[in-house]
């Protein structure tokens, strides 16, 4: 009969003997139950309220005759809103079509020996000296404007003939090209000394080549360059800060200069 009574107790009896029963989390675990059942109802009432409500409400306006009376009321209210005129579409006047003006020209025609009766009269040559600061020669004198139009320039499909040059491609930097005359360095003593020696090379004591290959224009400036050994990233790193700076004598073929690839080494070497 004693254990009987031992599993029939209230747990909370057990858990909370000899302890306070006035406050605190006994009376919450005693109205734990209650608590539970009084919020299930509340979010019960406020889900039917939220999903049902809206369709019980159209019903009753339906059955009342409300919802009607609404409807015809919006209706009048769209009926007296009055739109704005619609603005006949204006096509804009055309600018009168007037032709550009004709550039003006003077003639120049080589003459050709003919027998004295057959000399036209009223026609006469313009000499050198008074052509030669012109900019426009034509077969015939054209009395214009010097900022006209040359319409001799335009083909049949009304577009201006213009003569795009296509820039010149730079010569293959592992072809061997002759040349009267290879580029000779200018400015080299200053080159090495602004690159000298990285001091974080030297101290780890890296020595090598350093060798390019760079392109000389046609006016001796440098344009580009290739690195063809690169010994130690510290020493070609120094040579290529500088290497823009490097000045020659511009490659010579046949009386002009051309662009040239040239090999320049750049030593490194720690004296012992």
């Amino acid at each position: 009969m004693k254990n009987s009574a031992v599993l029939l107790a209230d747990l909370d009896e057990m858990v909370f003997e000899q302890r306070n029963h006035g406050y605190g989390a006994y009376m919450l675990r005693k109205n734990y139950n209650r608590s539970l059942g009084r919020a299930l109802i509340v979010g019960m009432s406020l889900f039917l309220l939220l999903t049902v409500g809206p369709w019980v409400w159209q019903n009753f306006l339906a059955a009342s005759g409300m919802e009607t009376d609404l409807n015809k009321k919006v209706v009048l209210e769209m009926t007296d809103i009055v739109l704005p005129p619609v603005e006949d579409e204006v096509t804009p006047e055309m600018p009168p079509d007037v032709p550009p003006p004709v550039i003006s020209a003077i003639a120049f025609n080589v003459p050709v020996p003919v027998p004295d009766d057959q000399v036209p009269i009223d026609v006469s040559i313009n000499e050198m000296d008074s052509i030669k600061e012109v900019d426009n020669i034509d077969v015939v004198d054209v009395d214009g404007d010097v900022d006209g139009y040359n319409f001799d320039e335009i083909d049949g499909d009304g577009l201006v003939n213009v003569v795009i040059e296509e820039p010149e491609e730079d010569p293959d930097p592992n072809a061997w090209i002759m040349v009267e005359k290879e580029p000779g360095p200018v400015n080299m003593d200053n080159i090495k000394k602004l690159i000298g020696y990285p001091p974080a090379a030297k101290e780890a004591e890296i020595e090598g080549k350093v060798i390019l290959r760079i392109l000389v224009g046609t006016t001796g400036k440098y344009e580009r360059h290739l690195v063809v050994r690169n010994p130690h990233p510290l020493l070609t790193k120094a040579v290529e800060a500088q290497i823009s700076n490097l000045e020659f004598t511009p490659g010579i073929q046949a009386g002009e200069p051309v662009k040239v690839w040239v090999t320049i080494p750049f030593d490194f070497h720690l004296l012992r």
